[in-house]
């Protein structure tokens, strides 16, 4: 219950919250693909699990619920949050990763139904970019520039 000097947050209140910009440090980067010299690479992107469910903590207290389920090969990841004493659901999908592809899955999809709500949709609003990059036997190793820096590059008038 909330204390008589506390405002009661409205679900207007909430989703702002929700989709607050996450601070660079908590943005990681990843190759979609490389090019064929295997120079560059398509950066993506993107904040762990661990970062979304604590924006959901901090926003939502214990007001948030999740349920997977497998659909074929895909894991579906419904996302159930608190808003004006009702529980509003918002679901998406993901395949497994390469990595730990159960676990990757599951992760993905409760991702993408937070994206739906509005957690990291400021993400996609970057734009494409190609990152000087290293490689060994045709496998990504490390980006050898910062894409943040390419970001700026690509977003500004004087590049």
């Amino acid at each position: 219950m909330a204390k008589s000097n506390e405002k009661i947050k409205t679900t207007e209140d909430i989703m702002f919250e929700l989709s607050k910009p996450f601070p660079k440090e908590e943005i990681q980067w990843r190759v979609q693909r490389l090019t064929k010299d295997g120079t560059s690479g398509l950066a993506l992107a993107y904040v762990n699990v661990r970062t979304v469910q604590d924006r959901l903590n901090t926003v939502m207290g214990a007001s948030w619920q999740t349920k997977h389920i497998n659909y074929g090969v895909k894991t579906i990841c419904h996302l159930g949050l608190k808003l004006d004493g009702d529980w509003v659901w918002r679901s998406d999908g993901a395949g497994d990763t390469q990595f730990e592809a159960d676990k990757g899955a599951i992760s993905d999809a409760l991702k993408r139904a937070a994206v739906s709500f509005g957690v990291g949709r400021h993400l996609y609003d970057l734009p494409s970019i190609w990152v000087k990059c290293e490689t060994k036997n045709g496998r990504f190793v490390r980006f050898t520039e910062d894409p943040w820096e390419v970001v700026r590059r690509k977003n500004s008038d004087f590049s």
